[in-house]
């Protein structure tokens, strides 16, 4: 995915991977979550699509909303 857009490391939690250009994230479940015998980590468990504005903190969003009108 890094070699299209910029993927960054969730700095609460190390599970989740964000692409905020994209609006995309996805969630995996690592060993240290849970003791179930399946092979942990090696794909996502979910992806989040989301519109934009959705990562956008309460400044950003009545920026957003200021530029729109």
């Amino acid at each position: 995915m890094s070699e299209f857009t910029s993927v960054e490391e969730d700095p609460d939690d190390d599970a989740l991977s964000i692409a905020p250009d994209l609006l995309l994230s996805f969630w995996r479940l690592l060993a240290a979550d849970d003791e179930s015998e399946e092979e942990q980590g090696y794909h996502f468990s979910s992806v989040l699509l989301a519109r934009p504005g959705y990562y956008d903190t309460p400044t950003q969003a009545a920026e957003r909303l200021q530029e729109s009108s």
